[in-house]
């Protein structure tokens, strides 16, 4: 009886394996079609002076964006970003160099809170501790962040900095992620 059996399981391994060989390759998934923005290479105008646009737009097709732009910055980089606290007002409209001295290395981002309808509601930040230790988490709303464009040719380097004491962060409750 089990010589039985390990040749009918014998005979259903190797049946399995020729039906394998018989199914055609995967064929890979066409991409979306995506139009590419048109750019008018006329000249004619060339003796015109051509203003600049002072801000600039994602190019998007339908529902895909198509690239970023110069504002735009992903979230890998947010998270683990250094954060500074200052109660000065902060001018993101220049690049800088540096952190300004008045500037609290308070910590780092440690999360993102994304709201169902895709909107980020808050960062969460690791403040006061030592090296991690002693350190807590303090959700800070979006909009009380500036992003200061760093010195460089990247334009996804920048400061980030929360108008707030450091006193204030260290004593804000710890943000819960228990309904999560």
């Amino acid at each position: 009886m089990k010589r039985f059996s390990t040749i009918a399981l014998s005979m259903v391994a190797l049946s399995s394996i020729a039906a394998a060989q018989d199914k055609p390759a995967m064929q890979p998934e066409k991409a979306p079609n995506v139009a590419v923005e048109k750019v008018d290479t006329n000249t004619s105008d060339a003796a015109k002076p051509v203003e600049q646009e002072t801000t600039t737009k994602a190019k998007v097709d339908g529902e895909y964006y198509t690239e970023s732009n110069k504002t735009d910055f992903l979230a890998s980089k947010l998270i683990g970003a250094r954060v500074y606290a200052t109660e000065a007002e902060v001018d993101s409209s220049k690049a800088i160099d540096k952190a300004h001295t008045e500037w609290n290395d308070i910590g780092e981002n440690n999360n993102i809170v994304i709201g169902r309808d895709g909107n980020v509601q808050a960062v969460v930040l690791g403040v006061g501790g030592f090296l991690g230790i002693g350190e807590k988490d303090v959700a800070v709303k979006m909009p009380s962040l500036k992003f200061v464009q760093k010195v460089g040719d990247k334009p996804s380097d920048y400061f980030i900095v929360v108008h707030s004491s450091k006193a204030s962060l260290e004593a804000a409750p710890t943000y819960s992620y228990k309904t999560m």
